[in-house]
This record gives C-alpha cells, structure tokens and sequence, in this order.
C-alpha cells in the first residue's frame, strides 16, 4: 500500500469529480493510518454533507474495482473548509480578492491577494503590494474575516 500512485488516483477522481460538477480541490494518503483524503470543492463553493456522502459511495465502489489501490484503506470525503490552505498555483488563483495568511519561514504576510504569476502571488499587505514566490511559502491559507456571528 505505500506505493499507492497518487497521480493516477488524482487523474481517476478527477474524472469522476468533473461528471458530478464537481472538483477536486486536494488529495492525500496518510501511509501510517491508511486513510485516502479526497477534498471536494465546486466552482460557487457550497459543499454539503449530501455531496461528500455522494462522492463517498461513489469513489468508494469505483476505487474498489480498480487496481488502483490493493489494500485496505479509510475513506474520508470533505469540503477543503472556509479557511482552506492553499497548495497549488490554481488554488490562488481560485483566491484573488480574499483575505490570506501566508508564512514564509521568517515572517507571516496577510493580506489580499491581488493576482498570481508564473512563479509567485502578488500579496497586498499593510506594507503594500509584495511578490511571494510559491517556492518561499511554507503555508498559507483563506484568512476569513468574521464579524458579529456573520461571514463578510
């Protein structure tokens, strides 16, 4: 099981996420606990628990009749969240405009994200707008501003 393919397993999900207007926003195997972690996200956002038990069902049966993976493994289906982390270039390009906390080792820039580049994201901060390599960040996620109970 510790040679699970995580590609083809990401290719797979992909195309069963896309069939349900769905998409997949991150997957990871925990090797120790053995447990298959499919985040789901939809391009308005606004996951449910009805569609992550609908992914569930479905990946569980198609997964079990593929190769993919041969052994036994936990399943767990969920929205990556209000505050989700940001992997992946698309991931901030899905978040210009909102409010993000990024670390980089040696300090935390939050701020908004203006627009990402080839090889970055352009952050305005306080100190004003600054260029983040994507290979300097440590973290980073969706910093939500919540006011009086209500999301802004």
């Amino acid at each position: 099981m510790n040679n699970v393919d995580i590609e083809k397993v990401s290719k797979r999900i992909t195309t069963l996420l896309e069939d349900l207007g769905l998409r997949l926003y991150d997957l990871q195997y925990n090797h120790v606990s053995k447990t298959l972690r499919v985040f789901i996200d939809r391009e308005k956002g606004g996951i449910t628990i009805k569609d992550c038990q609908k992914v569930s069902t479905i990946l569980s049966r198609d997964l079990n009749n593929t190769d993919l993976i041969n052994a036994s493994y936990t399943l767990e289906v969920s929205s990556p969240g209000v505050e989700r982390y940001l992997k992946r270039p698309e991931h901030y390009a899905w978040a210009a405009g909102k409010r993000v906390e990024i670390d980089v080792g040696e300090k935390k820039v939050t701020g908004f994200i203006r627009r990402t580049e080839q090889n970055g994201v352009v952050v305005a901060a306080e100190s004003g707008e600054e260029f983040i390599p994507f290979d300097s960040i440590v973290k980073a996620k969706i910093a939500e501003e919540i006011g009086y109970g209500r999301r802004r």
